[in-house]
């Protein structure tokens, strides 16, 4: 699906599989829960993008909001601009591609090194779909889980404190 315009809040929420593709802007909380299939917006992203995030490929042409990739579980994200606050906080899994700056990490969420295999994966998909900053791929960094909260129920609550 191919939309022109710019789009409201929680599009494309329990996305399963295939493909939309978004020319302008879209809300917050795009991509919420989406399972599979690709999510492309070549504008700017509001809040809570890719949140609970299951799996699929979201990507961002340009910036996102604050608790973008919150509680991500699996998946791609790709942001080809600057982010909001708590990039990525507490992520179980998945990666998350950013090519501009976030303006923190969010709880757990860590830096990682780029391998030939993700710039790969980074330049088929967006040349896809005609999307790409500036600086090109080299721009790109990469992120993950640290995976310090994975048990976080089992934790002490002395424990919890050190981690948060």
């Amino acid at each position: 699906m191919r939309i022109a315009g710019r789009v409201g809040w929680s599009c494309a929420e329990n996305m399963m599989s295939g493909t939309v593709l978004i020319e302008k802007n879209a809300g917050s909380q795009f991509g919420a829960a989406i399972r599979g299939g690709d999510l492309v917006c070549k504008g700017d992203v509001g809040s809570r993008t890719g949140i609970d995030m299951k799996g699929g490929n979201i990507i961002v042409g340009g910036n996102t909001g604050a608790f973008t990739g919150f509680m991500m579980q699996r998946g791609r994200m790709v942001i080809c601009g600057n982010a909001g606050k708590n990039l990525g906080d507490s992520m179980y899994d998945g990666v998350i591609y950013i090519a501009g700056e976030p303006q923190s990490l969010g709880v757990d969420a860590v830096w990682n090194e780029m391998t030939d295999i993700d710039r790969q994966w980074l330049e088929r998909k967006l040349r896809m779909y005609d999307v790409m900053p500036k600086g090109g791929i080299e721009s790109f960094r990469k992120i993950g889980s640290g995976k310090q909260l994975w048990n976080y129920d089992n934790l002490e609550p002395t424990e919890k404190k050190m981690v948060l």
